[in-house]
């Protein structure tokens, strides 16, 4: 249980600094409002894992031409105003998904971080029952062999990875709405729209994974089976834990890659050449082995090759 649970918190931290740059292009493609990423005001709230989030966030948005500046916003919709209410084109905020993403992804870094050193120390400790220390010429009969802190951090660990999941799902969303893309063709099809699909069905696959990463989510660490005649009574399920996160790890780099797919699909409709410097060089990666999507197709392997080529390997 705790080699899987190693494992498993090794490619959660390299899931999760990835996705931060991911997410940044997200913003770029979604012309996202870019205060609430502004260092200054998170400042004012020292939780260290959302600072460091939104530093990694703020570096990559340098440069970029699409992320909106509030002010600009303002003085076009004061423009606009008259005695008549309508519906404003650009609205004066971000939904949470986007403008909330250091509030919610600063405690999965934090999270992630606790659990490191846990399972770090697992892996320093000497589990062994009956153990034997000849310094002291004794023999101890203990518990050391519980798994208890595996079991929990697990648990603490899949709620992380389901955080991420539901994030980027709710992305997802947003760039295939018409309503709240700021601007891009439904499903992303920009040539032929209604007479194909654009990328409507990896939605299909995200929210279904989405789903079963929630179904997922009861803890384990409470869910203690009585064996052998009542002597262990009280056992950790830390080797089923891990197994999980393992699975809900895998679904939720499913639905990461189509949001990434998303991303590079708008990019392209805006514009890349307004992108900032660390946002093109991930588009960059990607069309090396994913097209632009101008004709309906089977979406699979290309999000098999984005998990693979890019959310699979080591580099962050």
């Amino acid at each position: 249980m705790v080699g899987i649970a190693a494992i498993n918190v090794l490619k959660s931290e390299n899931l999760l600094m990835k996705y931060l740059q991911i997410s940044a292009l997200t913003f770029e493609s979604l012309r996202a409002k870019s205060k609430p990423f502004d260092p200054r005001v998170h400042q004012l709230k020292p939780h260290k894992g959302q600072q460091e989030v939104v530093t990694i966030l703020w570096e990559a948005l340098e440069g970029s031409k699409l992320i909106e500046d509030e002010s600009a916003v303002s003085s076009l919709l004061y423009e606009k105003m008259s005695d008549n209410v309508k519906q404003a084109d650009q609205p004066i905020e971000d939904s949470y998904s986007i403008r909330c993403t250091p509030q919610i992804l600063g405690p999965v870094l934090d999270n992630i971080r606790y659990v490191h050193d846990v399972i770090e120390n697992e892996l320093n400790s000497l589990n062994n029952n009956p153990l034997i220390t000849p310094q002291d010429n004794e023999v101890f009969h203990n518990g050391h062999f519980h798994g208890q802190y595996i079991s929990m951090t697990m648990d603490h660990l899949n709620v992380s990875l389901i955080v991420l999941c539901n994030l980027s799902n709710r992305r997802i969303d947003k760039f295939l709405t018409v309503t709240n893309s700021n601007g891009l063709p439904p499903f992303l099809c920009k040539e032929n729209p209604g007479l194909r699909l654009g990328l409507m069905g990896g939605q299909f696959m995200s929210a279904s994974l989405t789903a079963e990463n929630r179904s997922l989510a009861t803890p384990l660490s409470i869910q203690t089976l009585t064996t052998t005649a009542d002597f262990q009574d009280v056992v950790s399920f830390g080797l089923v834990a891990a197994r999980r996160v393992r699975d809900v790890l895998v679904n939720t780099k499913y639905v990461v890659a189509f949001e990434l797919l998303c991303a590079c699909q708008a990019a392209d409709i805006r514009g890349i050449d307004k992108l900032s410097p660390k946002g093109y060089a991930l588009y960059r990666k990607m069309r090396e082995f994913i097209p632009y999507f101008d004709r309906d197709i089977v979406l699979t392997e290309y999000i098999e090759s984005i998990v693979n080529n890019i959310l699979c390997t080591d580099n962050a």
